[in-house]
């Protein structure tokens, strides 16, 4: 039997799952061997980390922005800079306080899984115009913004995560 995958007579949100599962695996078909050594959370915090390149980042920060607890991000800080993926190194007016930081291995993982990304993206959108691509982000900024408004979700992952036991990191 033949499965219809024609994704003009599904529901949306079919779709937009579908395609989000089809952007997962071709993620993980094209990923360098570099890239798939930082799967999951390291991943996700090394791109916080490099979003925030310059600036003073502290574990009550990875906290906020991942909605978990302290001893989480205390485990998983300490298996990352057991990589060599950070470094915490103490600030200027208080040596107390250990931003944290981006080792050479963990920025060169940053820079590739950003230009992994934008390839990917221009891949997807080929074939649309900037109006197309602009009513694209149009539309799914709409669909986001009526699931905030029910009220049933945040309005942003951290909330998300909060609303749902607040342990999950993701970004």
């Amino acid at each position: 039997m033949t499965v219809d995958c024609d994704f003009d007579h599904v529901p949306l949100g079919v779709a937009v799952r579908s395609l989000n599962n089809m952007i997962a695996r071709y993620i993980a078909a094209t990923s360098t061997d570099q890239q798939k050594e930082t799967t999951g959370v390291n991943a996700e915090i090394i791109v916080f980390l490099a979003k925030h390149e310059g600036k003073n980042i502290f574990p009550t920060d990875i906290e906020r922005r991942f909605s978990t607890t302290r001893s989480t991000v205390c485990r998983v800080l300490g298996l990352m800079e057991s990589k060599g993926l950070i470094e915490r190194k103490p600030v200027e007016h208080d040596a107390r306080c250990k931003a944290i930081v981006l080792t050479d291995k963990a920025k060169a993982i940053a820079e590739s899984m950003r230009r992994h990304g934008e390839a990917m993206e221009r891949m997807m959108l080929d074939g649309m115009d900037e109006n197309e691509i602009a009513a694209l982000r149009h539309g799914l900024n709409t669909m986001r913004a009526n699931l905030i408004a029910t009220g049933k979700i945040g309005g942003n992952v951290s909330d998300d995560a909060a609303k749902s036991g607040g342990q999950k990191l993701v970004e």
